[in-house]
C-alpha cells in the first residue's frame, strides 16, 4: 500500500513538473529580463499543426526495420520542428528581433511536449504501472529538453540576424536529428549521457552566439 502510494506520489510529481514548469520558466525569464510573453504562446500554438503533419507522416514509415524507422523519424521532426522555428521567426514575427525573444519562443515550443508528458504522468496514477524512476527522470527530461529547445533555438536566432541562416539552420536540424536519435536507439542511462552531453555543446554555442546578439546591440545603441 505504502509503496502504491509512493508510485502515486511519483507520478503526481512528475505530472505537474512538465505541466507546471514551462509557465514558471516563462514568468522567471520574463521577470528577470523584461522580455516579451508573445513568442511563447505563439510557438505553442504552431506546434500544433507542426506536430500533427509530422505524426502523419511517420505513420506512414515502415516499421519493421527499426533502426530506418528510427533514423526517418528523428530527422522528420529535425526539419519539421526546427523549420518551423526559423520560419517563424524569420516571416512571422521578425518584429520580435531582440535576442530574449528566441529564448521566449523555445519555451513555448518546449511546453508543447512537456504538457504531453505531464498528462501521461497524471494518467498513471492508480495503475501501479509507473516506473520506479519516474519523477526523477522526467525532472531530468523537463531541465535537459528545456535547455536544448532553447539552445538550438538560439543558434537559429543567430542565423536570422547575422545572415548565417544557411549554417545554422542545417546546423540546429542535425543536432535535432541526433537528439532524438539518441533517446530512440539507446538504453535510458546512455541515451541520458549521451543527450546531457550533447545539450552541454549545444548551451555552450548558444551562450557564444547569445553575447555576440548582446555585442552587436550594443553597438548599435552607442551609434
Amino acid at each position: 500500500m505504502k509503496e502504491t502510494i509512493m508510485t502515486d506520489l511519483s507520478c503526481l510529481l512528475a505530472g505537474l513538473t512538465n505541466l507546471l514548469g514551462p509557465l514558471l520558466l516563462l514568468i522567471f525569464w520574463h521577470k528577470r529580463t523584461g522580455a516579451r510573453i508573445l513568442p511563447a504562446p505563439a510557438a505553442l500554438a504552431v506546434c500544433l499543426p507542426v506536430f500533427f503533419v509530422a505524426g502523419a507522416i511517420r505513420a506512414g514509415f515502415d516499421r519493421s526495420d527499426h533502426l530506418s524507422f528510427y533514423l526517418q523519424q528523428a530527422l522528420l521532426y529535425g526539419i519539421f520542428e526546427e523549420g518551423s522555428k526559423f520560419a517563424v521567426l524569420r516571416w512571422l514575427l521578425s518584429s520580435y528581433d531582440h535576442r530574449r525573444d528566441a529564448v521566449t519562443y523555445a519555451i513555448g515550443h518546449g511546453s508543447f511536449e512537456s504538457i504531453s508528458s505531464g498528462f501521461a504522468c497524471l494518467n498513471l496514477i492508480g495503475t501501479g504501472s509507473a516506473a520506479a524512476d519516474i519523477f526523477p527522470v522526467n525532472l531530468f527530461g523537463f531541465i535537459e529538453g528545456a535547455a536544448f529547445c532553447i539552445g538550438v533555438t538560439v543558434l537559429i536566432f543567430y542565423g536570422i540576424q547575422t545572415n548565417k541562416s544557411l549554417i545554422m539552420l542545417p546546423l540546429a536540424v542535425f543536432l535535432h536529428f541526433l537528439g532524438n536519435l539518441a533517446g530512440a536507439v539507446f538504453i535510458m542511462p546512455v541515451s541520458m549521457a549521451i543527450r546531457l552531453f550533447l545539450t552541454t555543446g549545444i548551451c555552450y554555442a548558444a551562450y557564444r552566439c547569445y553575447k555576440a546578439l548582446g555585442a552587436s546591440y550594443e553597438h548599435e545603441t552607442y551609434i
